[in-house]
């Protein structure tokens, strides 16, 4: 063999070696073999293709672990914390007097006309022992825990029946500048001078249970005077339409009978308003000199009726100059209409009793109609009712609420006031921590579901008088009482 010939075999040997080589190489690392390109034409040919490997079996993957099956329910998770509870912000106090109320008590007045002399002789009915009446309830209060926490102590001062503002200004000086009282609460019987001595001259809460006062005294006391009473604006202001709905008012002559003082004027300004509004006048008015419950030239004004024509009068005087002006009339022949209210406290019994019936024709007041915001009576409420048996338990005496119905109706009066005094401190003490004069008066305008015996009513930040509803009476002189006409009441906007 040529020397180029063996080269060639050994290039061609060189050449099959190294794609053997290669195959193998390659059928290591991948799955599948690499197909080999043919050779070069002048290249002997490839020795056969080895047979691929069997794909090696995938590894068995390793069993996972059994999930635990769930619980029937869920495990209970802990509970949040709870989130504290904030401070509440503090309601800042007002600032107010704390003259006659300390940590541990509450010191009250009662002013009062002191008639029992006049019940003794038989000429006033008996209205019981009022002193007492204040003492029993106040005892009871304290024992519960007081107003506001603190006791209620009380003193008396009592004015002659009848008394003019001069004379009821000791005891309205003794309860405020001696006894340093927080509340001065009067009883009845009281001027506006006098209502004005407490709240502001002293500056002090007053409280009345009877009595009518024009807005103004409200006004002028500052927001410190309440009362079971009507102010006179609201009284007389529908005085003109209870009257013409009983047909009191159509056809007649009108003239109107008053003391020359303050308190009379305003009534007869706003009657003559409501007149007005309700399409009537005045023929005549007249205005007498008076002082406390007396008052002069009764005769004269009784002539100036008559001339002008008058048949229907319209009278705010005290009751004895009334009383005597009705049977002076008489005497000369002239018999009006008369119509009277609760200013002068003329719509009361123990009025009646004492005025009209011990004239020498009582018959004369048949016909005598009365405005009243109805305190002259109350009825056998739920409230009374519980108060005097309180009071019989505690005291042995017991009134029987027909043969002694004024002593009955005091024991119920007296006690509403200890328990809105109660109810105005613990407010007081429950809304601020404390009681002061400011507070004690936000505790009493929240009161606003008044009620005593008939007589329905609130107080409010704006409205001091709690009665809303009048009626109108007939007075009857075999019984010397006063009876409400039927479907006569009216209510009053708040």
């Amino acid at each position: 063999m040529s020397h180029i010939k063996w080269r060639n075999v050994i290039f061609a040997l060189i050449a099959v070696f190294a794609l053997v080589a290669a195959s193998c190489s390659s059928s290591e690392d991948a799955d599948e073999p690499q197909v080999v390109e043919p050779a070069p034409t002048s290249a002997p040919e490839p020795a056969e293709e080895p047979e691929p490997a069997d794909e090696p079996e995938p590894a068995e993957e390793p069993e996972l672990a059994e999930e635990p099956e769930p619980a029937d329910e869920p495990a209970d998770e802990p509970e949040p914390e709870p989130e504290p509870t904030p401070e509440p912000t503090p309601i800042p106090v007002p600032e107010g007097s704390t003259v006659g109320i300390t940590d541990d008590t509450i010191k009250v007045a009662i002013l009062r006309s002191d008639s029992k002399s006049l019940e003794e002789a038989g000429i006033l009915p008996d209205t019981g022992d009022i002193p007492r009446n204040y003492e029993v309830f106040a005892e009871q209060v304290n024992a519960r825990g007081g107003a506001g926490g603190r006791n209620i102590e009380i003193v008396h001062h009592d004015y002659p029946p009848g008394a003019s503002a001069t004379d009821q200004q000791a005891a309205c000086i003794a309860a405020t500048e001696d006894d340093q009282v927080a509340i001065v609460h009067f009883v009845g019987g009281v001027a506006a001078e006098t209502v004005l001595c407490a709240t502001e001259g002293h500056e002090r809460i007053a409280y009345m249970l009877s009595g009518i006062l024009p807005q103004e005294i409200y006004d002028r006391s500052d927001g410190r005077l309440f009362s079971q009473a009507m102010t006179t604006e609201r009284l007389v202001g529908a005085w003109p339409t209870m009257a013409d709905a009983q047909g009191l008012l159509e056809g007649r002559t009108l003239g109107l009978m008053r003391g020359d003082i303050g308190e009379h004027e305003v009534a007869a300004e706003a009657l003559k308003a409501a007149l007005a509004d309700a399409g009537y006048e005045l023929a005549d008015e007249v205005a007498l000199p008076c002082q406390g419950t007396s008052c002069s030239q009764v005769d004269i004004g009784l002539e100036r009726m008559q001339a002008a024509g008058v048949d229907t009068v319209f009278s705010i005087l005290p009751p004895s100059p009334f009383g005597i002006g009705v049977f002076l009339a008489s005497q000369g022949g002239w018999e009006p209409q008369w119509l009277v209210s609760d200013i002068e406290n003329l719509v009361f019994a123990s009025v009646a009793q004492a005025v009209f019936s011990r004239g020498p024709d009582p018959t004369l007041f048949y016909g005598l109609y009365g405005l009243s915001y109805g305190l002259d009576r109350l009825s056998p409420d739920e409230h009374s009712i519980e108060c005097n048996a309180v009071f019989t338990e505690v005291t042995g005496i017991e009134y029987d609420i027909v043969e002694n119905e004024d002593a009955w109706s005091a024991v119920g009066s007296t006690c509403l006031f200890i328990k809105n005094l109660e109810a105005a401190g613990n407010w007081s003490q429950e809304t601020y921590g404390t009681v002061n004069q400011t507070t004690l008066i936000q505790g009493f305008e929240s009161l606003t579901d008044y009620k005593l015996g008939d007589i329905t009513g609130s107080w409010s930040p704006t409205k001091h008088d709690a009665p809303d509803a009048i009626t109108l009476k007939e007075y009857r002189a075999d019984c010397a009482c006063w009876v409400e006409i039927d479907g006569a009441r009216m209510m009053l906007d708040q």
